[in-house]
């Protein structure tokens, strides 16, 4: 019973097809950049289902038909591709390189459905187009001729600056490999393709005249004035009078006070220097004369007690009698004898 649910389930799921996403609802816009990349999405609901044809088609307004792209092989070769990678219901459409007539109208198809996608190329709307610039500059310098796109971003297709030649009457291209502007010349654009500004360097007199910014169907008029180069100024020095007496005044250039200055700034820590050094001899010396006296005064101490020590101490023995009497006197192991008579 399962089995015979779960055939069933898969006929009418192969059956049914792919169903295109947003199939018959509004026109779908997309905006792109000129020889930028655009991807038109176009999707089944089930992203796992292959549909059995698919066709790309674009509105060609000069003939009213929706021709099929896959038939014009010189115009996309090489810039369409299908972007469905690993997703079979997926049947979105990369172009690259887009080129202004790639804008328009777009189909994708799918058997009996179709959805519907308007690509706009957005192309280089110069600012300050169909005006005129005036500039002026100094022969010998540098100029900066300005031009851009209103979006910076923008890659314009082509452009080219020209100058108007009185002589000739022409309009000549300007370029870096020719006579006049050989490697004096660039385009200062940067990270900024929409930034088309010509910087013009070591200015001649044949520099001035009219430029113009161009591209397809707009252009930028720029009229270039030269004048002699700004005035040189030479520098001078400043004279200070520094009066030192009454009477007389002694005339200084800016230097010298400051040489003074420098002077009078290494004096001073170079005495105060010299001063701590004497101040420290000097508590030396005093110190040592200090300990001398003291040593002085101990090696007296000393030698009183010594001395003190040293005292003779003596026992005399008294009597009546007439006889001899003998002293015997003990100083530190050393013996004196003395006799004394009484009468």
């Amino acid at each position: 019973m399962l089995l015979t649910f779960y055939l069933l389930f898969i006929g009418l799921h192969v059956s049914e097809g792919c169903a295109l996403e947003r199939s018959g609802g509004p026109q779908l816009s997309i905006t792109a950049q000129k020889r930028g990349s655009a991807l038109l999405p176009c999707y089944c609901t089930d992203l796992n289902t292959k549909p059995e044809a698919l066709i790309w088609r674009k509105y060609n307004s000069h003939t009213n038909q929706w021709e099929d792209m896959s038939l014009k092989g010189d115009q996309y070769r090489d810039r369409v591709q299908l972007f469905n990678g690993h997703s079979p219901g997926n049947l979105s459409l990369l172009i690259s390189h887009l080129t202004e007539e790639d804008g328009g109208d777009y189909r994708c198809e799918v058997k009996d459905s179709h959805i519907s996608i308007r690509l706009t190329l957005k192309g280089c709307n110069l600012v300050n187009r169909e005006q005129a610039l005036d500039i002026t500059a100094h022969i010998g310098g540098s100029v900066l001729l300005p031009c851009y796109c209103t979006d910076l971003q923008t890659t314009p297709e082509e452009f080219r600056w020209t100058k108007d030649n009185t002589k000739t009457g022409k309009r000549e291209n300007i370029s870096s490999q020719s006579g006049q502007y050989r490697n004096r010349v660039q385009l200062v654009n940067g990270h900024s393709p929409g930034n088309l500004s010509l910087l013009i360097s070591h200015l001649t007199e044949e520099d001035g005249g009219v430029y113009m910014c161009g591209v397809k169907g707009a252009h930028l008029m720029i009229r270039l004035t030269l004048k002699e180069g700004p005035p040189t100024i030479t520098p001078t020095r400043a004279v200070v009078s520094v009066q030192t007496r009454p009477a007389t005044s002694t005339t200084h250039s800016t230097q010298k006070p400051d040489g003074y200055s420098i002077h009078f700034s290494i004096f001073i820590p170079v005495l105060l220097l010299l001063l701590g050094l004497g101040g420290l001899i000097y508590w030396r010396c005093r110190g040592r004369r200090r300990g001398q006296t003291e040593s002085r005064e101990e090696r007296r101490t000393k030698i009183e007690q010594k001395t003190q020590d040293e005292v003779m101490y003596s026992t005399v023995v008294h009597s009546n009698t007439t006889t001899t009497t003998t002293t015997v006197i003990d100083i530190e192991e050393k013996a004196e004898y003395a006799t004394i008579r009484v009468n």
